[in-house]
């Protein structure tokens, strides 16, 4: 899920689009629902598939999502945080930056290294 969304978001033409998007929503609001499915990081077919992926795996015991303080957090959150890692390491540059070559989707060190940081904050050791 990580790697796919991964792909999609270094995938030429993306961060235009964006742009065009967030330049345009003050004349078109609507738009926002329009294309808002496949671009909100909280109603994309990512989180989705990514929450549900969570919801299993905190139901088998595996993961345990716990804030620093020890309350317990929506699983909503936590995938909010994971896709986060990915996208702001490869889009939000992509859109304040004119210089920025995303990395080749086939390099799968940034999707990594976001898994590793889930896996060692959130893991329950069983």
């Amino acid at each position: 899920m990580g790697r796919d969304c991964a792909c999609l978001v270094s995938r030429p033409g993306t961060a235009a689009l964006c742009r065009l998007i967030i330049t345009e929503l003050p004349q078109m609001p609507e738009l926002a629902d329009i294309v808002g499915t496949g671009f909100a990081i909280d109603r994309g077919p990512f989180f989705d598939r990514l929450r549900d992926y969570l919801d299993a795996e905190a139901q088998a015991g595996t993961l345990d999502f716990r804030s620093a303080d020890g309350q317990t957090q929506q699983t909503s959150a936590v995938a909010e945080q994971f896709l986060g890692m990915i996208c702001g390491q490869l889009l939000w540059p992509q859109l304040v930056r004119t210089d920025f070559v995303p990395p080749d989707p086939t390099d799968t060190a940034i999707v990594d290294e976001a898994v590793a940081l889930m896996l060692t904050r959130y893991r329950t050791g069983s």
